[in-house]
């Protein structure tokens, strides 16, 4: 299977982690600090083995996609799995750990990371995608994703929303 990589825009291109494993540990750092009830010290989550998961690419799933600048440093991440809150009601793919850092925030890498998740699910041959958050409602919904479930975690409320990737991307 060939690693995924899409065309520069703005100086920004979107590689599959495989083709930039030295972002692994750049990554790890961002996941510990974004959500350390997951993967801070002491929690149930490891990021470093999620991500080692994602550099074996005769593997379907997972597969994580890095948005790289010019110089191929990351400045932003996404992944495809088939395990998130919300997958055990619905089985399937689903769009996970999209993380911009703060500095790089509302510069519309997050949106092209979606897209290129899209692109990525719909390439794989899978007919729809699944996210769970509490965030970026805003960004889905800019993105043609709809509302589909809600889905009740400690503390609190997150919102589960589905796109159907027969359209095009």
């Amino acid at each position: 299977m060939s690693a995924f990589e899409t065309r520069p825009v703005n100086g920004l291109r979107i590689v599959a982690l495989e083709t930039v494993p030295e972002a692994v540990g750049q990554i790890v750092q961002w996941f510990e600090s974004e959500w350390p009830d997951w993967y801070g010290p002491d929690s149930p989550g490891n990021p470093a083995s999620d991500l080692q998961q994602c550099l074996h690419s005769s593997r379907i799933l997972p597969r994580c996609l890095v948005a790289v600048d010019n110089v191929s440093r990351p400045v932003g991440t996404v992944s495809l799995r088939d395990t998130s809150p919300g997958s055990d009601r619905y089985p399937g793919v689903w769009l996970t750990a999209l993380l911009v850092p703060q500095p790089q925030r509302q510069s519309g890498i997050g949106g092209m990371l979606v897209s290129a998740t899209e692109r990525e699910a719909d390439r794989l041959g899978f007919d729809e995608i699944h996210a769970t958050t509490g965030s970026a409602q805003s960004l889905l919904v800019r993105r043609g994703w709809k509302l589909h479930d809600t889905l009740k975690v400690d503390p609190g409320m997150l919102q589960i929303f589905r796109k159907s990737l027969k359209q095009s991307c």
